[in-house]
């Protein structure tokens, strides 16, 4: 029997896939436990419909996205650090990059999108890479100078 998944199944797929099980898997479990549907035409027809519309918002994300990208990439963020005998004291945190990027830009990125989880400790150019999407990644310049004491 072919169903239409309405819930991810461990094994079989994930949402709106049309998978082809057995009649009783189908009947006592997968409908049963609202995980699927059958795959009537008129589900089908539903589906087709809902993907397009997904399509369409992924469309739009990944353009708002690619202009956001654009945006971070012009950007150098500035920070100071204090030096001592050449030694660096402190740290230039993922949370102070989060936080200057809402404040001073009104951009909103979770640190946890930054491919790499560390803090700044040197001198210097910094690129940062931030995964927007699984295929839009953005790269932002952080520029850590000297704090003049």
């Amino acid at each position: 029997m072919k169903v239409i998944l309405i819930k991810d199944v461990k094994g079989k797929g994930k949402v709106n896939d049309i998978i082809n099980v057995a009649d009783g898997y189908a009947k006592n479990f997968l409908i049963k436990e609202h995980l699927a549907i059958p795959a009537t035409e008129h589900n089908l027809q539903k589906l087709q419909a809902v993907l397009a519309a997904n399509k369409a918002v992924e469309k739009a994300e990944i353009s708002e996205l690619q202009k956001l990208k654009a945006q971070l990439e012009s950007l150098t963020l500035n920070f100071k650090l204090k030096v001592h005998n050449n030694k660096v004291f402190g740290s230039v945190s993922l949370t102070q990059i989060e936080d200057r990027l809402a404040k001073e830009y009104n951009i909103k990125i979770n640190k946890k999108k930054f491919t790499e989880n560390h803090n700044l400790t040197s001198i210097g150019l910094h690129y940062l890479k931030i995964k927007l999407h699984h295929d839009i990644i953005a790269t932002l310049k952080v520029m850590v100078d000297k704090k003049e004491s």
